[in-house]
């Protein structure tokens, strides 16, 4: 593994993140009361991601919703006391607005490594669907989905685009065919986005994270919590945009979905789960 784009500076910095991280909240209190009740800064982050700013600063509210995010379905959430955390900050702090994922330069998006401005369909892929009869919505919900575009993803599910459809996309989709030479559908053919977000975050946590929340935090090299924090935004930039999906998608997006699933697949795929 490289090294991680986030940047612990100090001593105080550490002490803040391992605060953070283990849902210390009386720690984080008094830090916040200490720095003129605004957020505590925590580290710097470097990256490059279609245009937008390549640095930047994470304090404490940004990383307590991304725990919150990541883990709010965890075991993790009651053990690190990550509602408390965020709770704590959204009590503090009511008028801040969370900073969306998609505006982090070093949240990962394109697993392909190619130039950061290109979606994950291509103008190829986006004509081939479109002549397969894909709705323009729905390729679009797909990319922005990926890339962890929030508002876009909102804003089109609630216009009653789907994730659900048949990709038959020749250079995006792989052909499983069982030993009699049949077709075997996988998730990935009836929902690209959902399956591509849901394998992210868990290949984020394994190349992140690990098993080192159960470790004792305050005992880690820096350059391991940096690379905890890096895991988390990515994990949780993910796992957001599949609760907003299942928040946001209408009955009618979600009963076809189920339909093309049980036709495809044999069986209904929870979108959070």
């Amino acid at each position: 593994m490289g090294n991680s784009c986030i940047s612990i500076e100090s001593h105080n910095e550490r002490e803040a993140v391992v605060a953070v991280l283990t849902g210390d909240t009386d720690k984080i209190r008094s830090l916040i009361e200490a720095n003129g009740n605004s957020p505590v800064k925590l580290a710097c982050w470097s990256g490059e991601r279609r245009g937008i700013s390549d640095k930047g600063d994470i304090n404490s509210f940004q990383l307590s919703y991304a725990m919150y995010d990541a883990l709010k379905n965890n075991e993790y959430c009651e053990k690190l006391h990550v509602r408390e955390m965020w709770n704590l900050h959204k009590s503090l702090f009511p008028e801040m607005k969370r900073t969306p994922y998609d505006q982090l330069g070093f949240v990962i998006w394109n697993w392909w490594e190619e130039p950061g401005d290109n979606p994950y369909i291509d103008d190829e892929d986006y004509e081939f669907l479109l002549n397969d009869g894909v709705s323009e919505d729905n390729i679009r919900l797909t990319n922005c989905g990926i890339q962890h575009m929030e508002d876009e993803v909102v804003r089109l599910l609630k216009e009653g685009a789907t994730p659900y459809f048949l990709c038959h996309a020749p250079y995006i989709t792989e052909i499983h065919e069982d030993k009699d030479g049949n077709i075997r559908h996988t998730y990935f053919d009836v929902a690209p986005m959902l399956e591509v977000t849901k394998v992210h975050s868990v290949d984020y946590w394994w190349e992140f994270i690990g098993d080192d929340l159960d470790k004792d935090l305050s005992k880690f090299e820096t350059p391991v919590l940096e690379r905890i924090v890096e895991g988390i935004f990515n994990v949780g930039a993910c796992e957001r945009i599949l609760h907003l999906t299942d928040k946001y998608i209408s009955d009618k997006a979600r009963k076809e979905g189920d339909e093309l699933m049980m036709k495809y697949l044999g069986k209904i795929h929870s979108i959070i789960k």
